[in-house]
């Protein structure tokens, strides 16, 4: 199907499922101003010019836009595995689940709940200041994923960090020294459990680092970064930042330098999408 023809389709599913939850009250009168959209398709005409119950203005945006061709976007009738999505994010592309009725929704409990989560995620992602810069980080991760250094890692880790990882991969999109932030903090716990089994205490759950535990993180962030090929000023600034969001040359940097690859991925994936049509 085309790009008109999947925001369509997605977008009768939104609206069912909100008819089948509200009934009545499922329209909430008229969208004012209305989202602009080309399309003629009924559906995408709901949600451009009607408040739907508890239809927010993101997911409403990502169904509108995709119908005009301004989002890049994978409709899939199933969950993706973490490792499909995040290849699919290092080359500018997300996806929406529109699940079966008898599917498994995990945390979001529906599917109407599950798939307006990934049109949030869809319009978090293309936003203009940092989409590039965000393919530009899964796109390091991309490719360090199934390399020795996560090996490494994954070995001495517990089942934890990989969930905190394929969060950071598949669940959280906003700027990449948030990203690179998160990633940094979800090692940094990984590494205080690791301590604490190997002295036979419980972990941690907060507070300050020990000095063992700050020498110990300080090694294994020099793994991550080496397994993610960072080098010169993305290094150094990747080395500093945070979350408590305190470094903002280092931010630039990192803003910068992940903005300037996804740029570059973003033009070989249009380029790779194009020879493939012309074939």
């Amino acid at each position: 199907m085309s790009f008109a023809d999947d925001a369509a389709v997605a977008s009768a599913f939104v609206v069912e499922r909100i008819r089948e939850l509200a009934g009545a009250r499922w329209a909430q009168g008229e969208r004012r101003p209305p989202l602009p959209t080309r399309s003629e398709d009924a559906a995408v005409r709901t949600v451009a010019t009607v408040r739907l119950y508890q239809l927010a203005d993101p997911p409403a945006r990502a169904l509108t836009a995709w119908s005009d061709g301004q989002r890049d976007v994978m409709l899939l009738d199933s969950v993706p595995s973490v490792r499909a999505l995040l290849a699919w994010q290092a080359r500018g592309t997300r996806c929406v689940s529109l699940l079966a009725e008898d599917a498994d929704a995990g945390v979001h409990q529906t599917r109407l709940a599950f798939a307006l989560h990934d049109l949030c995620h869809l319009e978090k992602f293309v936003d203009p200041e940092t989409h590039a810069a965000q393919v530009g980080f899964f796109a390091r991760l991309d490719a360090a994923w199934d390399g020795p250094g996560f090996a490494e890692l994954h070995a001495r880790y517990d089942a934890t960090w990989q969930d905190d990882l394929a969060h950071v991969a598949a669940d959280m999109n906003g700027s990449p020294v948030f990203l690179m932030a998160a990633l940094k903090m979800k090692l940094k716990m990984a590494e205080r459990r690791a301590l604490a089994r190997e002295e036979g205490r419980p972990p941690p759950t907060g507070g300050p680092l020990s000095e063992a535990e700050s020498i110990a993180f300080a090694a294994r962030s020099e793994e991550l970064f080496a397994a993610l090929r960072l080098d010169g000023e993305l290094l150094a600034a990747c080395r500093v930042v945070s979350t408590r969001r305190d470094a903002e040359a280092d931010a630039r940097v990192i803003h910068e330098a992940f903005t300037a690859e996804g740029q570059r991925r973003l033009v070989q994936t249009r380029r790779a999408q194009t020879q493939t049509g012309a074939a």
